[in-house]
């Protein structure tokens, strides 16, 4: 019995290495088709080097802008934006963490929670990010990857940061890359903390619709996610299907 839950949970774990692996592929061959339209402000290899860079400061969450900016662009394309603007929006919300590049290691890769004083910190790298993005050229057309970059953490309900927004007033944008962004915090694995089945990432989001995000924004996310097919039982709860007991 130990040795079949041993074997569950190693398939398991490649499951979810390859669906990473998949998301990062489609995210990149996005860029790839986007970058030979030629009609961006700023180069994709400015962007893959601005990513890499932040990726390289904590290899537990490298893929994390990939995977935001791939789930917010299907939230966008599932609201039917033209997908000129898709391309743009996708672009932007690849950089939304930026800013976490001016965060010192020590918060940066704490394993444990944060205290009053470091969470303030941690939560500078949305001004930070939206300083460094607002400074790039032309102004008009990163005004969306800046506000992306200083707004994903605000809450429908005003309790987010670092402006305390709520409902209307949080750009759009940044209330699609906010769910993006949660979810994909909530189902990824870390050292400290097993991540989240997609399911009840989705289930959280949901749960905390109209409060903390946009009811629009969640919904599509959902729609997107059935239909792609991720919402299974195949993911983690699985095994229980397969009658081997385990807490989700």
């Amino acid at each position: 019995m130990k040795d079949e839950r041993e074997l569950l949970a190693r398939i398991e774990q490649l499951e979810r290495k390859n669906q990473e692996l998949a998301l990062l592929l489609e995210s990149s061959m996005e860029l790839n088709r986007e970058g030979a339209a030629g009609d961006h402000p700023f180069s994709i290899s400015l962007i893959h080097s601005l990513v890499l860079a932040l990726d390289s400061r904590d290899p537990y969450t490298a893929g994390h802008s990939s995977r935001v900016a791939l789930y917010s662009l299907w939230i966008a394309r599932k609201l039917k934006w033209p997908e000129d603007e898709c391309i743009h929006f996708h672009r932007g919300a690849l950089m939304h963490d930026i800013g976490k590049i001016g965060v010192p290691d020590r918060i940066l890769l704490k394993a444990d929670s944060l205290n009053d004083d470091e969470f303030e910190i941690m939560a500078s790298h949305t001004t930070i990010g939206a300083r460094i993005l607002s400074r790039m050229e032309p102004k008009e057309r990163m005004r969306q990857a800046t506000q992306i970059a200083k707004h994903h953490h605000e809450k429908m309900d005003g309790t987010g940061y670092p402006d305390g927004l709520s409902g209307e007033r949080i750009p759009f944008d940044a209330r699609i890359v906010a769910v993006a962004d949660a979810f994909d915090a909530m189902t990824t694995d870390r050292p400290y903390a097993k991540g989240r089945s997609l399911r009840d990432g989705v289930y959280e989001l949901e749960r905390c619709k109209g409060t903390h995000f946009d009811p629009k924004a969640v919904d599509a996310f959902r729609e997107v996610m059935e239909e792609r097919n991720y919402l299974r039982a195949a993911d983690r709860n699985w095994v229980d299907s397969l009658g081997t007991s385990r807490n989700p």
